[in-house]
């Protein structure tokens, strides 16, 4: 007597991410292009530039250069590994950042900023990763959210030469970066509260419906 086999189920879809778990990269992402170009301004040399007494070139190479290229090492760790593990990569990365402004906040001379700039980079190049890991892991609204987070990305390029200038120009550039520092610092509390909410809820059981 023929007995059918037994189709075997489709395994269920692994969930996606909530969206608000983007908030504290996304954030510490947005910070991160901001501090690309707070170093210059459109309208001559910057306060940072004036007072280490630093040529352009040396400006070019020492604070852009550097950070995006520490920020391409480190983005591609944050893109693997930022999807499953989004907090235990975004932590670290957002302490780096801080100390990378921090270091540039207080910096004496031109070759500490050099420091400061890569440990900024890799920090930001970190999250990053992890914001578009994410946003490429959603169930829904997955343009939307690369959409507003480009968007907010270019705003952020092109707006920090006009802020930075304008708060360099009031208080010198150490201030600029001590603002930076603190919006830094929120990103981190951020990622680190929804970080946990995210642990206590996965590690809920489900209440079985009545």
């Amino acid at each position: 007597m023929y007995a059918p086999t037994p189709t075997q189920r489709d395994p269920r879809p692994t969930p996606g991410p909530p969206w608000w778990l983007l908030i504290g990269p996304g954030f510490a992402a947005l910070i991160g292009l901001f501090l690309v170009t707070v170093i210059y301004r459109f309208d001559g040399g910057s306060a940072l530039q004036i007072d280490l007494g630093m040529s352009s070139q040396s400006l070019l190479l020492t604070g852009l250069v550097s950070y995006l290229v520490a920020a391409a090492i480190a983005f591609p760790a944050g893109l693997l590994l930022g999807g499953r593990f989004p907090t235990p990569v975004t932590v670290p990365a957002i302490v780096l950042m801080l100390l990378g402004v921090l270091l540039v906040a207080f910096v004496p001379t031109s070759g500490l900023l050099l420091v400061g700039r890569v440990l900024g980079g890799l920090g930001a190049g970190a999250v990053l990763g992890v914001t578009v890991a994410l946003i490429r892991r959603l169930r829904s609204g997955r343009g939307a959210a690369a959409g507003i987070t480009a968007g907010l990305g270019v705003l952020a390029l092109v707006i920090a030469p006009v802020l930075g200038g304008l708060l360099s120009d009031a208080t010198g550039f150490r201030l600029v970066f001590l603002v930076a520092a603190l919006f830094v610092f929120v990103a981190l509390v951020v990622a680190g509260v929804l970080g946990i909410v995210a642990l206590v809820k996965a590690k809920t059981p489900a209440q079985p419906y009545a």
